[in-house]
């Protein structure tokens, strides 16, 4: 799978997200996207920034991909690791994204968010 055109989707979902770099393998018989991100700024991510994100990445993989797990990175600290916990906070109710200092969302839950 070329990842180009999620990356170039990712880029363009906010001005705040940098250097994505993403990898798709199986988890069990699950085809999963891996994607890390750098995020510059100061400010905590927001559910409209990581909404966007998702949403970019939803749109531009196939629907055999069924996980995606997301990093996202300081870009002026890529050794640190942003807390999503806020962002996820904001995301739909009946979505279940999991969160061990990246985010893990099934294709299920990515259809739920908004266009």
């Amino acid at each position: 799978m070329d990842l180009q055109t999620v990356y170039d989707a990712v880029i363009a979902s906010d001005p705040r997200v940098e250097d994505p770099l993403g990898t798709v393998s199986y988890s069990g018989a699950a085809k999963t996207l891996s994607l890390s991100v750098l995020i510059s700024g100061d400010e905590p991510m927001s559910t409209e920034t990581l909404t966007a994100i998702l949403v970019a990445v939803r749109d531009t993989t196939p629907d055999d991909i069924e996980t995606v797990g997301l990093v996202a990175r300081e870009a002026a600290h890529e050794e640190r690791i942003v807390d999503l916990r806020s962002a996820i906070a904001g995301l739909p109710e009946d979505t279940t994204p999991l969160w061990d200092g990246g985010l893990t969302m099934s294709r299920v839950d990515l259809d739920k968010l908004g266009a």
